[in-house]
């Protein structure tokens, strides 16, 4: 029999998810299978369809008063399964290279349709309302509460069975509505980025909105995150994503940052073995063969709180993101030398200014990223054991 590594979609395309080609992607494709793909992998009591769930998903969105761009993200946030089904949430956090490549094709999809794709905050927002469906998904058709406190709902879905040429026409026109009123909708320019850093002491960010330019401290990484939770791009200075193991450390985007800032020192990130021993230089040695710099041992609680609060808030994944000053480059002294003042009046505040600097250069890159949008390094990231990108964000400009 012959080998071939494409599908062939309802429309007639031959697809590679393993290479795809945006130009192949086809909304029809996508209502037509989605319509035909059963949630829970088929254990709910009743059909419920994933072409249902994000009819659910959008209508829920523009219930809670957002615009047709998020209701738009909500619709599609699924539609990579047209093209590699789904596994089992148990199953898929193992394969890494599954989640990857779902990723990527996602990513894809969205920039198809939306140029420029999804946004950090507007990922967030996707996330925490395909949590809200799951749960009253589980609680209607299988009688299970997914979690302890309940979300609060918008809308009054209905779970009973809806045919396929039924969910797979609503999905084509909500599509049509929302993909022309997201084209018209224009994107605020009064964009609110966070830089994040830690001075040994506590978490200090930096806030830009528009002209404003503001200093906040908290004891926990999560104050911060919740406090900010509707910015725009939210990055840190710390590594995201751990090895664990010697092939993930190659995939670790230290190296080639040494390479583009022309061997500025850079420390190599410890396993997360390591970071959650007591003996943490010895487990390092046996994991990955080295020892631990004074600098990152210095910094495992923090790496192991950047590491629980994406397993506590999963919402979190793809939002809050890694980046470095230093990617700036000549372009770090102009920003410091354009904020001056009110970096110097942060200093008044008790804040340590040279960590001060670190996070308002992240919150510019942010707001670059909001402007002309970023790469990352490396190109294609690869995913850690926890399904957490290991990539740092540059902007477009650099």
């Amino acid at each position: 029999m012959r080998r071939r590594d494409y599908i062939t979609t309802y429309s007639g395309h031959q697809f590679s998810p393993l290479a795809p080609d945006a130009e192949a992607i086809d909304v029809r494709d996508i209502a037509h299978a989605l319509a035909r793909i059963g949630r829970a992998n088929g254990h709910f009591s009743e059909f419920y369809s994933v072409g249902q769930h994000c009819l659910d998903c959008a209508r829920e969105a523009l219930a809670r008063g957002y615009g047709a761009r998020q209701a738009f993200f909500c619709l599609l946030h699924d539609a990579s399964e047209a093209y590699m089904s789904d596994i089992t949430s148990p199953v898929k956090k193992h394969l890494r290279q599954y989640i990857a490549v779902e990723d990527r094709l996602l990513d894809l999809i969205y920039d198809k349709y939306v140029p420029g794709g999804i946004r950090p905050r507007e990922q967030r927002v996707v996330k925490e309302i395909d949590n809200t469906m799951l749960y009253y998904e589980f609680l209607n058709l299988k009688g299970e509460k997914m979690a302890d406190e309940e979300p609060e709902l918008h809308i009054t879905p209905c779970f009973e069975f809806s045919s396929f040429w039924s969910v797979e026409k609503q999905y084509l026109d909500l599509f049509e509505e929302l993909h022309a009123k997201a084209q018209q909708e224009v994107l605020l320019q009064n964009w609110q980025t966070v830089g994040i850093t830690h001075n040994g002491k506590a978490w200090q960010a930096a806030v830009l909105s528009g002209a404003d330019c503001r200093f906040v401290s908290a004891d926990t990484l999560w104050e911060l995150c919740n406090q900010y939770k509707d910015a725009d791009a939210v990055l840190i200075d710390l590594p995201i994503g751990l090895p664990e193991n010697r092939e993930d450390e190659a995939l670790r985007p230290e190296g080639e940052l040494r390479k583009r800032m022309y061997g500025a020192s850079v420390s190599a990130v410890p396993c997360r073995q390591a970071v959650y021993a007591d003996a943490a230089r010895e487990e390092n040695i046996r994991v990955l063969g080295r020892t631990i710099s004074p600098q990152q041992m210095a910094q495992r609680h923090l790496l192991r709180e950047i590491d629980e609060l994406f397993a506590n808030h999963t919402e979190w994944k793809h939002v809050l993101r890694e980046s470095r000053a230093q990617v700036l480059g000549e372009g770090r002294r102009l920003i410091l030398q354009q904020y001056q003042q009110q970096l110097n009046q942060g200093s008044d505040k008790h804040y340590d200014k040279q960590h001060l600097e670190d996070a308002l250069c992240l919150a510019v890159i942010g707001q670059m990223e909001c402007r002309n949008g970023s790469e990352t390094i490396p190109p294609e990231p690869e995913i850690d054991a926890k399904g957490l990108e290991m990539q740092i964000i540059i902007p477009r400009t650099c």
